[in-house]
């Protein structure tokens, strides 16, 4: 009796972790080794005092049950959706058992036939369970199955693993109640079977990716009709705007219109004085009255989203600044900005830093004769690094503010919208992020210059610039400046 009962457990046990173990793996569901060890001994022992008053396809039917409730109340998943999740596991470890027993017992009953059972058994789950370990190493298994992990895939999916999983269990069964056919039959039909489940499964796989391809496809197309509608919305509120202008326009412009023609009718009467006064006063009115159209009619290209509510509050702001100086604000994304602040800087410190360094890029270029008003930020990539950086059109800065930037208050324009705390603010972040703080005076461009936050864990101040040497003359702090030219 105690070697059946171990026959019974060393047997069992290697399906029971095997079951559980691909369980958990195909839900990619992390789980202590060592829980489902512990389960699959008692499940073996249980396996074997309830085979001496039930059938084996009894026992496995009311034992598999009760493993499935243990198995879902473990990971949390509700009983139907585990119990699929549960036959998968079940036919993977009985397919394996049954080629690893076949293949142990082939070469075991060459050496020593019908004895020691239960150390062919040992064999026979340590090649069970070494396969299903190597199974889920695979790369494309190493985290479960993806169309298992969450219940999105249709119902005729689930319904087609489960008839085919079941009939592979069911099969095994029948095999091992009707023993009259010969060993190798029995082997070869299982063989054959498991061929046949490797084209189904891969024929699903190939379903499953068809389906999914095809869901991303709809939800780019919705994307693109959403993009759709806010572009014809815009249209339309431009064309709505552009119509009540000029309808609020057109009679003013007749007005001065029909002053014009009393001018013309009138003009031999009038002296050089007074028809120059009228004059003036007409060219007064329609600058006037050129300037409100403008402003009316005035639209905002939009700014590419960052879609961090904070930042995008930010840039519009600073667009709408820039606007009413005339300067152009262009925005470029080449990088994911959630990563920069999950990662690098917070999301406020972010907030006042494009605050104040295109604030300070307004006021260089309002002090400024260059016509070409811009200002660009770009949040990028450079040499596998993470950087946001600031262009501006505006004056370059005085060789001491160079060397006293960040250190010390400026209070030059600040009648123009200045802080009075200039960058301070600014290093005391890029310090507290361990980034580098770069201006670059060489831009080889229409715009001045870059100041460009790097975060390479290195907090240099770098500088750019054709003038080294009035930045090294004025440095008497001996500040650690990197320069370059």
């Amino acid at each position: 009796m105690l070697i059946n009962f171990l026959n019974c457990l060393i047997k069992f046990f290697g399906i029971y972790l095997s079951t559980g173990y691909s369980y958990f793996k195909i839900l990619n569901y992390k789980k202590n080794i060592l829980t489902i060890a512990l389960l699959s001994i008692i499940f073996s022992s249980a396996t074997y005092f309830m085979q001496l008053y039930f059938s084996s396809l009894s026992t496995f039917i009311i034992l598999g049950f009760v493993f499935n409730l243990v198995l879902s109340k473990i990971s949390k998943k509700v009983f139907g959706y585990s119990l699929l999740i549960f036959i998968i596991a079940s036919s993977v470890s009985y397919i394996i058992f049954g080629i690893s027993t076949g293949i142990t017992a082939s070469i075991w009953i060459q050496f020593s036939p019908y004895k020691h059972n239960f150390i062919m058994f040992i064999i026979s789950d340590i090649f069970e369970i070494s396969v299903i370990f190597l199974l889920f190493k695979i790369k494309r298994f190493k985290h479960g199955f993806p169309y298992f992990k969450t219940k999105t895939n249709p119902d005729y999916i689930d319904i087609f693993i489960i008839t085919i999983c079941t009939i592979i269990l069911f099969i095994y069964f029948m095999l091992n109640l009707y023993t009259k056919y010969s060993f190798q039959q029995i082997y070869l039909g299982l063989i054959m079977f498991s061929i046949l489940l490797v084209v189904i499964i891969y024929k699903s796989f190939i379903l499953y990716q068809k389906q999914k391809l095809q869901t991303q496809a709809l939800k780019d197309y919705e994307q693109e009709l959403v993009e759709t509608k806010l572009k014809l919305s815009t249209a339309l509120e431009e064309k709505q705007k552009l119509v009540k202008s000029n309808h609020e326009f057109y009679h003013r412009q007749e007005a001065i219109n029909k002053k014009l023609d009393d001018l013309i009718a009138n003009q031999k009467s009038l002296t050089n004085s007074e028809f120059g006064e009228d004059l003036t006063y007409i060219s007064d009115r329609l600058k006037t009255l050129s300037n409100e159209y403008v402003e009316k009619t005035k639209t905002l290209p939009k700014l590419d989203k960052t879609n961090i509510q904070e930042i995008d509050d930010m840039l519009s702001y600073m667009q709408s600044e820039c606007s009413k100086n005339n300067i152009e604000l262009l925005l470029k994304i080449e990088c994911d900005i959630n990563h920069i602040i999950e990662n690098y800087i917070t999301k406020s410190q972010l907030e006042t830093l494009l605050g104040d360094l295109i604030q300070n890029a307004i006021i260089a270029i309002n002090h400024c004769n260059n016509e070409f008003k811009s200002i660009m930020a770009v949040f990028g990539i450079k040499q596998d690094t993470y950087v946001i950086c600031i262009l501006d059109s505006g004056i370059p800065f005085e060789t001491t503010t160079l060397v006293n930037l960040g250190l010390q208050p400026a209070s030059t324009h600040l009648d123009e919208g200045g802080t009075g705390i200039g960058f301070i603010t600014t290093f005391e972040t890029i310090n507290s992020c361990n980034a580098s703080f770069i201006i670059n005076e060489i831009t080889n461009s229409n715009y001045t210059k870059s100041l460009e936050i790097k975060f390479d864990n290195k907090n240099e101040y770098v500088i750019i610039s054709k003038r080294i040497k009035e930045i090294n003359e004025v440095n008497n702090s001996n500040r650690e400046i990197i320069l370059r030219g």
